[in-house]
């Protein structure tokens, strides 16, 4: 029992949340910042914590209202400043169309039927300073091009082009979630980096056997000349061919 709280309400407060906030998430149309917050309430109520602060004996203020704003607060103080470079980088990425050329160019290093290599890197690199999901926004009609070009499945592709994206978004700071982790546990945000790299390096590769070993052979939809997605045929695949893309600004 820590400041009248027991751990066992605590943890069923902390299951209900992370429930709770999936929900709002995923099947409510709620801003992610108010789901998190609500979440945030309805997991100090349930744990015990009372709604307005109080000043336990030993003169820590205490309550649901206050450890919001001062986590809030702390966490800012220490990862802000990065947090709003990063932002603004992302949005130069996205505006000068960065984020393609990178994509061409390491289609051009990677060679012919690299195609998967070459897009988890683009991934894997474009994610740090640009959301996940805006990423594969940008970069998802050069998977769609390169499949229709070469007749390699586009579900590989795309899982391969994810699974960069994701890995260093959840993994690799200055993504938002893993300055969050140094600031609130005081990690050094350089040591984080070089340790996150050493982890997901090997997490992405794994990815692109995944998805060329299994995805293309199980799941293999291609586009066709009509920008279609169709189920390859039996002898269809025209692996190795040049591909020839042209970036969009």
């Amino acid at each position: 029992m820590v400041n009248g709280l027991h751990g066992e309400q605590m943890l069923l407060g902390l299951a209900i949340g992370i429930v709770l906030l999936i929900f709002m998430v995923l099947k409510t149309k709620i801003q992610a910042f108010l789901a998190l917050i609500i979440t945030t309430v309805v997991i100090g109520v349930i744990g015990g914590m009372p709604l307005n602060t109080i000043t336990l004996e030993n003169g820590t203020k205490f309550g649901i209202l206050q450890s919001i704003t001062s986590g809030f607060g702390n966490t800012l103080s220490s990862i802000g400043i990065i947090i709003g470079f990063g932002v603004m980088l992302g949005a130069i990425f996205e505006e000068t169309g960065a984020a393609k050329r990178m994509a061409l160019c390491f289609l051009k290093v990677f060679g012919k039927n690299k195609e998967e290599e070459a897009l988890a890197f683009t991934g894997f690199l474009v994610s740090i300073p640009i959301f996940c999901d805006s990423g594969f926004i940008i970069l998802s009609p050069i998977a769609k091009a390169i499949s229709k070009v070469t007749k390699k499945s586009l579900i590989s592709l795309g899982v391969a082009l994810a699974a960069g994206l994701v890995i260093t978004h959840t993994m690799v700071p200055p993504t938002p979630g893993p300055l969050g982790v140094c600031g609130i546990f005081g990690v050094d945000v350089g040591q984080f980096i070089l340790l996150a790299l050493v982890l997901s390096i090997p997490m992405t590769i794994v990815a692109i056997l995944y998805a060329r070993k299994y995805i293309a052979k199980k799941l293999n939809w291609i586009v066709n000349e009509n920008d279609e997605l169709v189920e390859a045929q039996a002898g269809s695949v025209e692996l190795g061919k040049e591909i020839n893309l042209v970036s969009e600004n």
